[in-house]
């Protein structure tokens, strides 16, 4: 399984430094980033191109209309509006990825270095990023099955070059939340690793029996240094938590908005295929199946990343609650090794572990509660707005 993860990272590297996202060079032996003409030029010509294929898309609107000449005008301005906002998200995202690119950079090697002191945070992660690479690699089949048989009287190298501008851009997001993605299964990984050292301290001081003898008084002197050197290794894990948080924010924002876009615009779609008859009829029966397969994918996908975030968070909770446990120890405890757990527990309390972006909202399951029943209320509102003007706009 290993071996397995260390192959997804890889072609996930190299998917990042084909789509541009990862716009410096990185030595996967040593894990030493450096800036390079190279991978500057690489970088910044595939941006260009991409945008710049775009443009040339929205203008020629004989595609647009090929591709939505069976539908109502409502389609069209649905996912048009999807299409500008998705444009946009990526564009910014770019922007924040140039702008900080020393920023990721130095993100990468605290990573790594991470990684060379504790490698074993492999193993409590592995599952999560194996399945996020497939589940990421099977999520596109659909859309690219979906386009193909839309414009499959259409193509030709100048049609084929703007399908690959649309999805290149899909291609960069999924690596930027792929990215995000590992970064926090390996610091949940961390938290696992630590929760294990802090449970094997808890244990053996609730095992101490008080006296004044001195192997008492050196057990809990040692205890109290691998308490000291835990919370620590726990504070510092934290501010890379809060490195990571403020250097992805932008591109979370970015990320949530089109997420949240395509959910609203393919249950849309669903809906269509149910309730226009002729829309279906008019289609190859592998586009609808594709857009139940796609949508089903999406949602996996969104579970996979609220729910990597969600573990991350009780990692936190659960260190939190091995520390509340000192209160059941029996009385008596010397002096240094109580001061080390209430030090410890004031400065979690005093810092507790948030994820947030631009302080518009925290990561958590209330938000992601909040932002599920908007998508639904949403998707109802724009489902009642067709079923009532569909004359109109037909």
């Amino acid at each position: 399984m290993t071996d397995l993860v260390k192959w997804c990272l890889k072609i996930a590297y190299g998917y990042g430094r084909l789509t541009g996202v990862i716009n410096f060079e990185i030595d996967l032996k040593t894990g030493q980033t450096q800036f390079t003409r190279r991978a500057t030029f690489i970088s910044a010509s595939t941006h260009l191109l991409i945008f710049g294929l775009l443009v040339y898309h929205t203008l020629r609107r004989n595609v647009v209309t090929v591709m939505w000449r069976y539908s109502n005008s409502l389609h069209e301005h649905v996912f048009l509006v999807i299409a500008g906002f998705r444009i946009v998200c990526v564009f910014l995202a770019l922007v924040s990825r140039w702008s900080q690119r020393r920023t990721f950079m130095r993100l990468f090697n605290s990573f790594w270095r991470m990684y060379q002191r504790n490698p074993a945070i492999i193993q409590y992660c592995r599952r999560s990023i194996v399945s996020k690479f497939f589940c990421t690699t099977i999520a596109e089949t659909p859309q690219v099955l979906i386009t193909l048989a839309l414009m499959r009287n259409q193509l030709s190298i100048a049609v084929a070059l703007r399908i690959w501008a649309v999805f290149s851009l899909t291609a960069i997001l999924n690596v930027i939340i792929s990215q995000y993605f590992v970064a926090a299964a390996c610091v949940r990984g961390r938290y696992v690793l630590l929760n294990k050292d802090l449970q094997a301290i808890v244990s053996e001081s609730q095992s101490l029996i008080p006296n004044a003898g001195g192997v008492y008084v050196t057990k809990c002197c040692c205890l109290a240094d691998r308490l000291d050197s835990l919370a620590k290794s726990q504070s510092d894990l934290q501010e890379l938590v809060e490195n990571l948080s403020t250097a992805y924010q932008g591109e979370v924002v970015c990320l949530v908005i089109t997420y949240y876009l395509n959910m609203l615009g393919t249950a849309y779609m669903m809906f269509s295929f149910s309730k226009y008859g002729s829309l279906a009829k008019n289609l190859p029966i592998l586009v609808p199946l594709c857009a139940i397969a796609r949508f089903f994918i999406y949602i996996f996908d969104c579970w996979l990343n609220a729910f990597n975030v969600f573990y991350l968070l009780d990692a936190h909770e659960k260190m939190v609650g091995l520390l509340d446990r000192r209160t059941l120890f029996q009385p008596g405890l010397d002096k240094r090794l109580e001061m080390a757990f209430e030090s410890f527990a004031l400065n979690l309390a005093r810092n507790p572990l948030k994820l947030h972006s631009y302080g518009l909202f925290e990561y958590g399951r209330a938000s992601s509660f909040a932002v599920s029943n908007s998508l639904l209320t949403h998707s109802l509102l724009l489902i009642q707005y067709d079923v009532q003007n569909y004359k109109t706009l037909g």
